[in-house]
């Protein structure tokens, strides 16, 4: 059996296992596969303009007007009828008409092929040019739409109809409304789509359209793919962004894999911080995400680091364009006391080995208090871009901008009252959390008693990242700046990101 024959008997098994009328999954009738009585189909399997975009806008049904519910020689019932507004497709290229067809079995048939817009309403669905081209013809209800390649697209019974003669078009652009416009004659209202192409021996002339609507219909029906992008990386933040298309409401999950090792639960960040900057472009504000750079990282040597966002449908990771990024940080001395740290207080922190446990030597440092078991943590009331910190007797400063690097979530702390703001305040909490281990035991550093007070540096937000849209937006090291940043999202729609999910469409 040859190969076309192969491929024609893998459709003909789908249509018999097809799903009734109302049926949601794409499915359909295999080429030339006309509705009994109708003529005689041509089977083709060629698609003649591979890559092209469906079209119309949303969901569409292609069927036949004339044999369908409601058409002329139909079986009865109304144009508007549901079985006329569900899958399987049928191709009706070389149903009986009296125009000359040289490629079709009769030498006349239809041009090309009728498609329904999502709902029988007209002047409501657009059509939109399916290939960059010119428009070389406006009628009274047609247009034509030629591609460089002279392939002539064909667009009938438009209303609302937007361009002109001459006027350069490109891929998506708005050409009218599905309607019913026939120069004063009756038809159903529905798109009929030509392709007129050179063939050899033959000339210009109307070409299978179905098969080349089929491939652009399934492009449609793939669920978008997950995507995201590394917009900032230096040994102060590192930090991007993840979205699911299918998904915009949830905060995705970005995994870093360090030099090739496979990553733990602890190498993870939430997209979930709100950048202004996301919200036009993805229609959706908290899907940023920024962390300290690992202090693991931080012994002096290059490491590369992957970034894959998690797919929640299904698991899969997805890596971000712009990842694998270089990084060298390092190395860091300790200076200071170092303080026992217990597990139980480490998790209450937040902190870990790999987001918080410089690789260093501190056994020489002396042994200070143990650390606090839990954050106890309030914004002042007067200083909006301070907060306190509960050590013990004394509560210790931090700036607001330095939140992130304690693990620390501004949005969720309440004003501190008369209670906190009577304990003494002692020294300023370092501008970071790092731990260090010694002989397995884990410590936190913590600045001597004897140094003299001076509040930590207060690091810009780069990617201007918050839980609300009033973080200023400034560039930092070798961060991207934002309007770097918008490029790239400009620029994932034409690169994406591979995926395979399960398919709506059936063959």
């Amino acid at each position: 059996m040859s190969g076309a024959r192969r491929s024609l008997g893998v459709a003909l098994a789908v249509v018999a296992m097809a799903p009734p009328a109302h049926a949601q999954e794409f499915t359909y009738h295999p080429p030339g596969d006309l509705v009994p009585g109708s003529g005689d189909g041509r089977v083709d399997e060629k698609v003649y303009v591979p890559g092209m975009l469906f079209p119309i806008e949303g969901k569409a049904y292609a069927n036949s007007q004339v044999y369908g519910n409601g058409g002329l020689y139909g079986p009865g019932g109304g144009q508007c009828d549901a079985v006329n507004y569900s899958y399987p497709w049928r191709d009706n290229y070389c149903e009986k008409r009296s125009w000359g067809m040289p490629l079709c079995p009769s030498g006349i048939g239809h041009q090309g092929q009728d498609i329904r817009a999502e709902t029988c309403q007209k002047d409501v669905h657009w059509s939109v040019a399916s290939v960059d081209g010119t428009i070389t013809s406006v009628g009274s209800y047609s247009v034509y739409l030629t591609a460089e390649d002279g392939t002539r697209h064909d667009y009938l019974h438009m209303d609302s109809v937007q361009v002109s003669v001459g006027q350069k078009v490109t891929r998506g652009t708005k050409l009218g409304r599905v309607s019913n416009n026939f120069g004063g004659t009756a038809t159903s209202v529905h798109l009929h789509f030509n392709l007129r192409q050179n063939v050899a021996s033959l000339g210009m002339v109307y070409v299978p359209t179905y098969l080349s609507l089929v491939k652009s219909y399934e492009a449609t029906q793939t669920p978008p793919a997950p995507r995201g992008a590394v917009e900032l990386f230096d040994c102060e933040r590192i930090g991007g962004h993840a979205f699911d298309p299918e998904n915009p409401d949830d905060a995705l999950t970005v995994e870093i894999e360090v030099d090739g090792l496979p990553p733990t639960q602890d190498h993870r960040v939430v997209a979930n911080r709100h950048r202004e900057d996301l919200c036009d472009v993805l229609g959706s504000c908290k899907h940023a995400f920024l962390a300290p750079t690992p202090r693991s990282l931080f012994d002096g040597k290059p490491h590369e680091l992957r970034f894959r966002l998690i797919d929640p449908t299904d698991g899969k990771r997805y890596e971000l364009l712009d990842s694998p990024v270089s990084l060298t940080c390092g190395p860091v001395a300790p200076t200071a006391v170092r303080r026992p740290i217990d597990l139980a207080s480490r998790k209450a922190w937040g902190f870990s080995a790999f987001w918080s446990e410089l690789p260093a030597d501190a056994s020489s440092l002396p042994v200070g208090s143990p650390a606090p078991k839990e954050p106890l943590a309030w914004l002042d009331p007067s200083e909006p871009a301070r907060l306190w910190v509960r050590d013990g007797d004394v509560r210790r400063e931090l700036p607001t901008s330095r939140a992130l690097d304690w693990n620390l979530d501004v949005e969720g702390l309440e004003a501190a009252d008369d209670a906190v703001l009577e304990l003494p305040a002692g020294r300023p909490l370092p501008e970071r959390a790092e731990l260090v281990v010694v002989d397995d035991q884990r410590f936190l550093l913590d600045s001597t008693e004897s140094a003299p007070p001076s509040p930590p540096p207060t690091p810009t937000d780069p990617l201007g990242t918050s839980a609300d849209s009033s973080c200023a937006l400034a560039s930092v090291g070798s961060s991207r700046s934002l309007t770097s940043s918008l490029g790239l999202l400009a620029s994932i729609v034409a690169l994406g990101l591979a995926r395979s999910r399960k398919r709506a469409a059936a063959r």
